[in-house]
């Protein structure tokens, strides 16, 4: 189900496409797609995994971010952010369960179709089937942590934490020498106020010198001894050996910030995690931590930053310039603005274009309907807003052409236009509705809600 923008029916989607068509770049592949497939959650995600892979993880972040919060629910969301930034291709459908137990059928010891089986029973949170599968894979496995972390996880999660840590400590105890003992010793000295871990985190460091998580764990004991410099030598040791470790990069991330040594790492902290887990919470979500940083990180970019760091913070610096043209629109705030309406942030596009709207003027107005053919599809469908209110018999006739466009985003667009015009659009959008030329059921149904008769 889509869910409209909090901007309103028109303002959703309107993504910067410049040089749409006959391109090979995977960037602009991924806008191509996303335009002509807007309500696909997967061409949302593909494009923020192309605006990754180039390096603009804060607009990756926000494209992400407009998408899950904005226009998808949150399972079509999960789906396709496994799918594209993590290669995860998860089956939990009633076909693999069968053809996992029939595997298991015929052959009772195979460990990996029954923790395969059990993972799927976990997704479902059909614990009951789950157990049991999972206590065959570690008598199969003995020495596999794995199968036992996921029953201790079970078990808390059902409530049974006393059950869960006396798994933990039998394991740990048959495997004495392995890091996640080692792990659980450390652990139970870390919540005892006057237990002191250092000494047996340095023995198993002497041991696993190339694990993360005892880095980490080293960090704690340093910080809680006052050791800042030592706690951010072990802490980056730790993110630096495990880049996959939510917590590690989380928690290390909630350590800059929180003790203001340096933002603009913490920002790239919380991106880490962000792009691991986009749900990690700490003691606040990843997302609202990127929300609050990324702004203080820009303005001081924007004081003494390259011309790289700037790149990297656009979404954030594009912010800034809209904050102080919202409280003091001089004589070159247009020209700031009208940039900006053809930003690849959503939200900017948005302000940037509400801005423009308040402050109407004859040179504005002169720009916005030029940039009805501009080749950047965002300025196009957001001069199209402006023009449909301001010129809308002389801006209908574009927008009738562009129902026929096969990009989802255009169609959208120009429905949107005309619906936010008044009557005479409402009319237009009435009679391309009943013509029965559009094949997309997203846009037929905002047709319908849209043509409702208001109470």
């Amino acid at each position: 189900m889509l869910r409209l923008s909090v901007y309103g029916f028109a303002f959703v989607g309107l993504i910067c496409v410049p040089t749409l068509w006959g391109v090979d770049d995977a960037l602009d592949a991924a806008r191509k797609e996303y335009a002509l497939h807007f309500f696909s959650a997967e061409a949302h995600v593909n494009l923020a995994k192309q605006q990754y892979d180039h390096g603009d993880r804060l607009q990756a972040f926000s494209t992400l971010e407009a998408a899950r919060r904005h226009h998808f629910e949150q399972e079509e969301f999960n789906r396709a952010f496994r799918r594209i930034f993590r290669g995860d291709t998860f089956d939990n459908s009633p076909q693999a369960v069968a053809a996992l137990r029939a595997k298991i059928k015929a052959s009772p010891s195979d460990s990996e179709s029954l923790s395969k089986l059990a993972d799927i029973y976990i997704s479902r949170e059909d614990f009951a089937k789950a157990t049991p599968l999972l206590e065959s894979v570690s008598k199969l496995r003995p020495e596999d942590f794995s199968p036992v972390a996921a029953l201790a996880e079970i078990y808390e999660r059902s409530g049974k934490s006393e059950q869960s840590k006396s798994l933990i400590s039998s394991w740990a105890k048959e495997h004495p020498e392995s890091v996640q003992a080692y792990e659980a010793r450390i652990q139970m000295l870390q919540n005892d106020e006057s237990g002191n871990p250092r000494a047996l985190i340095e023995e198993a460091l002497k041991k696993y010198p190339d694990e993360a998580s005892l880095h980490f764990d080293l960090g704690i004991a340093l910080e809680r001894a006052g050791d800042l410099a030592g706690t951010r030598r072990e802490f980056d040791k730790a993110v630096q050996l495990g880049p996959k470790v939510e917590h590690i990069q989380g928690w290390v991330a909630r350590f800059y910030f929180m003790r203001k040594i340096d933002p603009r790492h913490a920002l790239d902290l919380y991106l880490n995690v962000y792009f691991l887990n986009p749900d990690f919470y700490e003691t606040e979500y990843a997302e609202q931590r990127i929300q609050r940083i990324a702004p203080e990180v820009a303005a001081s970019v924007v004081s003494k930053g390259t011309a790289s760091d700037l790149q990297a913070l656009q979404p954030a610096v594009e912010e800034l310039i809209l904050r102080a043209s919202t409280e003091t629109w001089r004589a070159e705030s247009a020209a700031k603005v009208l940039r900006i309406m053809g930003s690849e942030d959503e939200t900017n596009r948005a302000t940037a274009m509400m801005l423009l709207a308040e402050h109407r003027d004859s040179s504005i107005e002169e720009q916005v309907w030029k940039l009805l053919d501009d080749p950047d599809l965002c300025k196009r469908g957001m001069a199209a807003y402006l023009a449909a209110k301001w010129r809308p018999e002389k801006t209908f006739p574009a927008l009738k052409k562009w129902l026929d466009d096969p990009a989802e985003l255009v169609r959208f667009d120009a429905i949107s236009a005309l619906v936010e015009s008044g009557p005479a659009g409402l009319k237009i959008v009435q009679e391309y509705a009943r013509s029965g030329k559009e094949t997309n059921q997203h846009i037929k149904n905002m047709m319908s809600e849209a043509l409702k008769p208001k109470k």
